[in-house]
């Protein structure tokens, strides 16, 4: 089944639509994700980099990992709001974040990771967890060679 996503940032500067038949929808509890969010987890779906149409101007920051990967933060040159998450150099996926979503209510969490980062008071429990990243290759995008290279 296909599902389309649509969304964009506070301002509307940067919209966004992806027509994907697979996702992965996920909470990521690593200290990174809470220390740029703001909060307790960040909450995103992946879709594979050829599925994302992006209209608008996006700028990037890179930066390490919690997993020690290199990433890319994507986010509204005007406003400064947080859109994807991706790979960094090759961004092979992207992560976007739910909260962009034009509706929320098709992010539908089946996963979490970095449970080991996790609040207390944020548990779970009736979701697949991870205490780092993914322990599985997540095949969205390219496929993975090694699991390590894989995590978010």
């Amino acid at each position: 089944m296909t599902e389309i996503l649509a969304g964009g940032c506070f301002c509307g500067a940067v919209r966004y639509r992806a027509e994907a038949e697979e996702t992965l929808h996920y909470l990521c509890h690593c200290t990174d994700c809470q220390r740029y969010g703001g909060g307790a987890y960040h909450c995103a779906i992946v879709v594979a980099a050829g599925k994302l149409e992006v209209s608008g101007r996006a700028r990037v920051h890179a930066c390490q990992a919690d997993s020690g990967r290199m990433i890319a933060r994507h986010f509204c040159a005007a406003c400064g709001g947080h859109l994807f998450t991706s790979p960094w150099p090759e961004a092979t996926r992207f992560s976007v974040k739910a909260g962009t979503l034009d509706d929320l209510s098709q992010f539908k969490p089946a996963h979490q990771i970095w449970c080991q980062s996790r609040r207390d008071w944020a548990a779970l429990p009736e979701m697949e967890s991870f205490d780092q990243g993914f322990t599985r290759p997540v095949a969205i995008g390219a496929p993975a060679v090694d699991p390590d290279q894989d995590r978010f």
